[in-house]
């Protein structure tokens, strides 16, 4: 998976126009974040889901339209939970990729500058923020997939690989 990160992104970046996907799973980061954000920081908050959707994108080699919610509610819990394996990968490191783009910066302030158990806080917040948004996603839509695009109603283009949203 380590290697997967980094090639993940070069593959996504030739796709689409250069991006990122970070870049590109920080404007539906925030549309969820802001279905469940109350208090604290919602920079954080942003950042980490956008970070749980891009480690889930590279393991699952996916666009955020097509990306089930699920995979990216336990994704950090993967990079940050106890492991019999030894010790996790760093975030910045060659195993955890800092993402370039314009959100690189925050990024760096909520993963690598902090300690781990300020991104396990984290990844539970994703937890409990994505599990409610799994949880409206199969109520509203029962009969179509729990994908972040069947949540927020973004469609990908099937040529081209750009989304767009319908109201």
């Amino acid at each position: 998976m380590n290697s997967q990160v980094r090639k993940h992104a070069e593959r996504y970046a030739t796709a689409h126009e250069g991006r990122h996907p970070y870049t590109d799973c920080w404007p539906t980061a925030a549309g969820v974040a802001a279905r469940a954000y109350e208090e604290g920081n919602a920079e954080q908050l942003v950042a980490a889901i956008a970070e749980a959707m891009r480690l889930a994108m590279a393991r699952y080699s996916v666009t955020v339209a097509r990306l089930d919610i699920d995979s990216a509610r336990d994704e950090l819990w993967y990079w940050v939970g106890d492991s019999p394996h030894g010790p996790r990968p760093v975030p910045g490191s060659e195993q955890w990729p800092t993402p370039t783009g314009p959100h690189a910066a925050s990024w760096q302030r909520h993963f690598a500058d902090v300690g781990i158990g300020e991104i396990r806080h984290m990844a539970q917040q994703v937890e409990d923020v994505l599990t409610a948004l799994l949880h409206h996603t199969t109520e509203r839509f029962p009969h179509a997939p729990a994908t972040f695009g069947t949540a927020l109603k973004e469609y990908e283009n099937p040529i081209t690989g750009s989304t767009f949203c319908l109201a």
